[in-house]
């Protein structure tokens, strides 16, 4: 999905950077916060330990999904027909906490949003990671050396670990990938003889609910005239919840903004359920704990520094940040606070509400391109600023 950015994006981050940057030279205030970090570890940046301490304090932190996010914004491209111009924009609010108060108070630890895409494709690579190395250390410690079968025996040990999710079933595997951003539902490949415009006919049959060529054709149809529906993410807010889980769900159109028939993937699949729908009660990501601290079980002891987890860092690096108090960044990001802190609160009153009006809608659409865009910019001039320290006062 595209991104929309603005030029009042552009001047909001710009006003924000005015605080801590001399629109002059370009340099850094040194009564900033930023400043007096800069001041406080110039010796590293002397010796050329910048980059790592940029990121580097995440190895003490943990990483926990806090809430999700969602509101309608128009899309600012011409529409045709009964095409709509609004989509809905999704985000995530994560925190990072010292080490061991994850799941306590962490009262010294950051708060984040980031776009919903960012955050999910970086939690699913690090769960399809941790599988795949559980698998590999179950498969190393199984003797099956003399066994009559070394699959089954394999399996075995699998089974005895609890990781049946190891033993390799083509064909069978559900490929999230494919639904973390919108696309177009697949029928399921069993199902194929038994097909009526793209839907099961036996089902269909037995299952009134499921749209149809009959029953409100004209809501279900293409432009070619065909049944044809998306499945992708959504916030649980967006149909009643409180914000606390992300689901699957099948929409109407490739922007996956407006819902369909929750019965819809089922029809299109003989009965099987969506993985990840709400009737499942799985959500996408969960709010475990997760330490940042990256754990190579193949890698040796050599007194290396400790890496960092792609599932903190990449979100970081795309986040609006609110880091008021914490000890670890090289800087601490405040700027989009005052956007984090009222954003939560505006999405609930908007949930109660019913809905924005089209003002309302613009004026958030733009904050929150202003937090994504501001954020990266921010980032790249301090990578940038690193290079070339002003510290004068």
């Amino acid at each position: 999905m595209l991104f929309r950015v603005s030029l009042l994006s552009a001047l909001l981050v710009g006003d924000a950077a005015a605080k801590v940057i001399n629109k002059a030279n370009g340099s850094i205030r040194a009564n900033s916060n930023m400043g007096k970090k800069l001041m406080s570890k110039a010796r590293r940046l002397e010796d050329g330990d910048a980059d790592a301490d940029d990121i580097g304090w995440m190895v003490n932190y943990e990483i926990k999904f806090d809430s999700c996010h969602a509101m309608t914004q128009y899309g600012g491209e011409d529409g045709g027909g009964e095409e709509s111009n609004l989509y809905t924009q999704r985000i995530v609010k994560y925190r990072l906490c010292p080490a061991g108060e994850c799941s306590s108070s962490c009262a010294k630890g950051g708060e984040y949003v980031v776009d919903m895409m960012t955050y999910v494709e970086a939690y699913n690579e690090y769960v399809e990671e941790s599988k795949e190395q559980a698998c590999e250390q179950v498969a190393e410690n199984c003797d099956c050396e003399n066994a009559n079968d070394d699959e089954a025996c394999e399996a075995e040990c699998y089974s005895d670990a609890g990781l049946d999710y190891c033993v390799d079933q083509e064909g069978d595997a559900f490929e999230l990938d494919r639904y973390l951003e919108c696309a177009e539902i697949e029928a399921g490949e069993a199902n194929n003889d038994d097909y009526n415009n793209g839907y099961n006919y036996n089902y269909k049959k037995e299952n009134g609910a499921c749209p149809n060529n009959q029953d409100n054709r004209a809501n279900y149809v293409n432009e070619d005239g065909e049944l044809q529906f998306f499945a992708g993410m959504y916030c649980d807010s967006e149909r009643g919840g409180k914000g606390e889980n992300i689901f699957l769900g099948a929409f109407l159109e490739e922007t996956c903004s407006y819902a369909a028939p929750e019965i819809t993937y089922q029809c299109l699949n003989g009965g099987v359920e969506l993985p990840f729908s709400a009737s499942t009660g799985e959500s996408v990501v969960k709010d475990d704990c997760i330490s940042c601290q990256e754990i190579d079980v193949n890698a040796d002891d050599d007194g290396g520094d400790p890496e960092v987890l792609q599932l903190c860092e990449e979100p970081y690096e795309r986040a609006g940040k609110c880091e008021t108090g914490m000890e670890g960044p090289y800087y601490l990001r405040e700027l989009e606070c005052d956007f984090i802190q009222n954003v939560e609160s505006r999405f609930s009153n908007s949930s109660q509400s019913g809905g924005w009006s089209p003002a309302i809608a613009w004026a958030w659409f733009f904050a929150i391109s202003a937090v994504f865009v501001g954020a990266i910019a921010y980032n790249f001039y301090e990578k940038l600023q690193r290079k070339n320290v002003n510290l004068a006062a």
